[in-house]
């Protein structure tokens, strides 16, 4: 049961990075793996950036790290000084066909990256007056926004995936685009968090921000990036359209599951603002150019220089020494110099904008491969040891500072989650824990090291923890308004980790699944033994019928506690195999049945429990069904313990 909740865990995550696997899974994985041994091998000195270096170094990079991650077809795009320096596709675009990757042709899906150029938009408007960052969003929309907290949410926090709005999936990928307004309401979340208190990255957030610009615009939102985005840059290669319109669906990419795989079908997002644009290399060349202008005036713009600032500024920022959220983009702490961007993962593809606003420079990464989301990072680490100049940070001195390492000792939850419905238990079990290995030194999750053994955190300064790992690879503790303990990294702002109280620590939760399942499901095993073994050997139990009844309950109680979580690992195992299932509505009509069965076993729980206090009152009970009954019992307690504490049993039908 807990590796096919791994499953689901697994498969709900990379469909939430818009998802589909979380932004940090890749950029960690490549900070964490081989990202972090190149890391430590810093040149001494820069190369140039030319089109002829640049050529034989990603010539020799990425056909590497594409057969090492088996991925069918990438481009990559670097723009220096208001120019394309480098643009060049590798592999296919269509396997099958032989159809090569074109930087300037071939159309990829960029996922999440369409994020960014949803906040363009809407900073358009607010440069022209028309959308106020700190207004309430209520007043630019046609249907009501619950109050909560006592805060309104402005643009300015769903920009920032500071809106407080608990994870969202059912209905996000459909077979065919419908209403954004329709979605929007049916789909509105709940508020875990006052607006612009804790961030927690938000596809729905994007999405109601692109309603807003076709309710103040008057047009279409795709319509309005059409003519105020892509046309003044001459992205004409360029939509968010779902499907593609003709002249273009040809030039799509083929995705793919591994590179040998079959190709994959288009998936359509019904959370079009924030997930559905598909562009080509040069186009998103283009849109880096336009953020990277400066002041000189040069080049095609959509937005003026005052505003691109204020767009790029930090909206909010977990730790004083961390990455920042600014609007629509944020940054990534990877490499040393400065990083703002934005990653995406959707389905069958992976990409990446970096942008270096200091030095100009523009990388962006794209592939049509599901395998292989590390490759991104990967690569941009091995762009930044080449091309930049050396500032990865030496191993700091220790903080000589009050030790708090007892005090940050727990399980800590993603504040990116599901809260009030079943896929909430996904969040509960994948808890990250922090040990301490001696006072300073901590352990984080399951970060290993090249030597294989778990990577050790010190503390540098204050809240900072340094990776013995990568002295570039930090975590930042700092305590919430409300005095509870706040985890953030340095490759991903948008969302922190929260301490859990002892009750919800994913060592005890997993444990009391995992025990009282196994206990149930051993003793309804015992029955058929039983059967047999009555058939060999002719003996029938002399039972009273009061006893009689407490047997039968028992049975009944085992076959009610078992289903739901049956239901629920077969469920886990359709979405490892189709992780889009998750959005369909057969999979609301399974989860629905999950509930029903849920609470049929609270029933069998309260039966068990009869069962055993039976079973102690009858003096024809022997000691062993006695023992028997009551942990049985107590194991039906727990399995309905858990399916309160992962939503089972109250839920308004949203996830």
């Amino acid at each position: 049961m807990v590796k096919l909740l791994g499953g689901c865990k697994r498969a709900v995550e990379f469909v939430m990075c818009a998802w589909v696997f979380r932004v940090a899974v890749g950029v960690a994985a490549g900070l964490g793996c081989s990202g972090l041994a190149l890391a430590q091998t810093e040149a001494s000195t820069a190369a140039v950036i030319t089109a002829d270096d640049l050529g034989a170094f990603f010539d020799e990079q990425v056909p590497l790290e594409m057969r090492k991650a088996d991925v069918a077809g990438s481009v990559i795009v670097v723009v220096k000084d208001g120019s394309v320096l480098f643009t060049r596709g590798y592999g296919y675009a269509d396997v099958e066909h032989k159809v090569p990757v074109s930087p300037s042709e071939t159309l990829f899906r960029i996922a999440s990256i369409s994020k960014a150029v949803t906040a363009t938009a809407v900073m358009q408007l607010v440069e022209q007056g028309k959308i106020d960052l700190d207004a309430d969003i209520a007043m630019y929309l046609d249907f009501p926004v619950p109050a909560a907290f006592g805060k309104p949410i402005t643009m300015r926090n769903l920009l920032s995936h500071t809106a407080g709005f608990e994870e969202t999936l059912r209905g996000r990928w459909v077979d065919r685009f419908g209403s954004m307004r329709d979605y929007l309401v049916r789909q509105m979340p709940r508020r875990l968090f006052a607006p612009g208190t804790v961030p927690a990255y938000s596809t729905y957030g994007t999405t109601l921000a692109g309603y807003i610009v076709e309710r103040v615009s008057g047009q279409a939102f795709g319509t309005y990036v059409d003519r105020h985005i892509f046309a003044p840059l001459g992205m004409r290669s360029s939509s968010f359209a779902q499907p593609l319109p003709p002249a273009l669906a040809p030039l799509l990419s083929k995705g793919y599951k591994t590179a040998g795989g079959p190709a994959q079908p288009f998936d359509t997002a019904q959370a079009a603002p924030a997930a559905s644009m598909s562009s080509s290399a040069m186009d998103m060349a283009r849109f880096m150019l336009a953020h990277l202008g400066g002041t000189d005036g040069a080049g095609p713009r959509v937005l003026k220089p005052a505003t691109l600032a204020q767009m790029h500024a930090v909206q909010f920022r977990h730790h004083p020494d961390g990455p920042g959220v600014a609007l629509g983009l944020y940054e990534m702490d990877l490499i040393g110099p400065k990083v703002i961007g934005h990653t995406g993962d959707i389905p069958n593809f992976h990409s990446a904008m970096y942008l270096l606003p200091d030095q100009r420079i523009g990388l962006f990464i794209v592939q049509n491969t599901e395998a292989g989301g590390a490759m991104r990072s990967i690569l941009l680490k091995r762009f930044a040891r080449r091309y930049l100049t050396p500032q990865q940070p030496a191993a700091l001195a220790r903080y000589a500072g009050v030790d708090e390492s007892e005090q940050l000792q727990g399980s800590y939850r993603t504040s990116w989650r599901f809260d009030s419905s079943p896929p909430s238990l996904r969040d509960l079990l994948g808890q990250d824990t922090v040990r301490v290995v001696k006072p300073g030194v901590l352990v984080i999750g399951e970060q290993t090291g090249s030597d294989g053994k778990p990577v050790q955190w010190h503390e540098v300064a204050a809240g900072v923890w340094q990776g013995n790992a990568n002295p570039q690879d930090r975590r930042y503790f700092r305590k919430s308004a409300g005095g509870n303990w706040e985890m953030s990294s340095n490759f991903n702002p948008t969302y922190v980790m929260q301490k859990t109280p002892w009750h919800r620590s994913r060592l005890l939760m997993l444990s009391v699944l995992l025990l009282s399942i196994v206990t149930v499901l051993l003793s309804a095993l015992a029955w058929p033994v039983s059967a047999m073994r009555r058939l060999y050997t002719g003996r029938r139990p002399d039972l009273s019928p009061r006893l009689r009844r407490v047997r039968n309950t028992v049975r009944l109680a085992g076959l009610l506690i078992l289903s739901p979580w049956l239901l629920y690992g077969c469920i886990a195992l359709v979405i490892a195999n189709n992780i889009l299932f998750v959005s369909s509505p057969a999979c609301a009509v399974l989860l629905r049945g999950v509930q029903a069965l849920a609470w049929l076993a609270v029933g069998g729980t309260i039966g068990a429990i009869w069962a055993a206090m039976v079973s102690w009152r009858c003096g024809d009970a022997s000691w062993t069904s006695r023992v028997h009954h009551t942990v049985f019992g107590l194991a039906c307690l727990g399995a309905s313990a858990m399916a309160w504490q992962g939503s089972f049993l109250v839920w308004d039908g949203r996830y």
